[in-house]
């Protein structure tokens, strides 16, 4: 909904940022000092501001916050869903006035790690064998609860998100990881086979479905009153193996990408195939932008990045 004021909470990230940018009504939230203990003190004063900016307008809140990854113990994914609840409760206790929505953005591929039989779709049963995985499902639980009596609640399982700006301090991003090893020919350490199949969507395309889908929770909820939770499936549709993602990264960037086999911990956790099949958003088609593509703006914006850093 074009004119809904919109929160994107988690917009440092990559999906998040991609998702503020396309909000037409976007809320300036101030900084959530999520490393503190004081994170949901700063959340909660953001939403005292958020509910009278809102007045009694549309709105929207998304939720594409938290650090996290598949490697993650159960300390650090337990303390995000706790923040998350704890929002969760205060949002349900006094939401806006106006009509509104709230989107989580989940993991498809946390939430299937352990599942047979793919490709995935949003009726598919989750098997998460990981603290992460395991998070998640707790994440899309709270969500449907406590906000029940609220407003409509849509569930984001996002497969392998993608794109230029990707952190590299997380354990995660094969792409950017290609990408960077192709740039600086130093060389990647690979933790799973590489016939290993993932979905990966490009982030501008997973912000357009996010978007996509939150209109029509809205044009549903002006016909329906009640609320309820919907889980959408968004990817690419598209199967790619690490095998194949190397020689695209090649190709793309007409450097050869040093590969190195090792071990890692979260190795157990890791599907072999995680395949899905998307949801289709109301009037937009996925995917819009193929593998090479995608890969060739990541291995550009991470060359960029190089040639920018001042020498020693």
């Amino acid at each position: 909904m074009a004119d809904a004021l919109t929160w994107t909470i988690g917009s440092g990230g990559l999906i998040g940022s991609a998702v503020d940018a396309r909000s037409a009504n976007a809320f300036a939230s101030t900084p959530i000092p999520w490393q503190e203990a004081n994170a949901v003190t700063a959340l909660t004063e953001n939403l005292v501001r958020f509910r009278q900016q809102a007045g009694q307008g549309p709105w929207t809140i998304i939720w594409a916050a938290g650090a996290a990854t598949v490697s993650s113990d159960e300390d650090q994914t337990n303390a995000e869903t706790a923040v998350l609840g704890q929002f969760l409760q205060h949002l349900a206790a006094a939401p806006p006035s106006g009509r509104g929505a709230f989107f989580l953005a989940s993991s498809a591929g946390g939430l299937f790690a352990g599942a047979t039989s793919p490709p995935f779709d949003e009726a598919s049963e989750p098997h998460p064998i990981s603290p992460y995985g395991h998070a998640k499902l707790a994440n899309e639980r709270l969500a449907r609860e406590l906000l029940a009596e609220t407003c409509p609640v849509v569930i984001g399982r996002f497969s392998n998100i993608y794109g230029p700006g990707q952190k590299l301090t997380k354990l995660q991003g094969l792409i950017s990881r290609l990408a960077l090893s192709a740039a600086t020919r130093e060389p990647i350490n690979v933790f799973v086979p590489l016939s290993t199949v993932r979905d990966y969507i490009y982030v501008d395309d997973a912000a357009d479905a996010t978007h996509a889908w939150i209109d029509h929770a809205h044009a549903s909820s002006n016909t329906n009153s009640s609320n309820g939770a919907t889980v959408r499936l968004i990817a690419s549709g598209q199967g790619t193996s690490v095998g194949q993602l190397v020689r695209i990264t090649q190709d793309v960037s007409h450097r050869k990408v040093p590969i190195a086999m090792g071990s890692h911990p979260s190795s157990a956790v890791q599907a072999a195939d995680l395949r899905f099949i998307p949801s289709t958003p109301p009037g937009l088609a996925l995917p819009v932008t193929s593998m090479p593509v995608g890969v060739k703006q990541v291995v550009d914006a991470i060359l960029r990045q190089l040639q920018a850093k001042p020498s020693a």
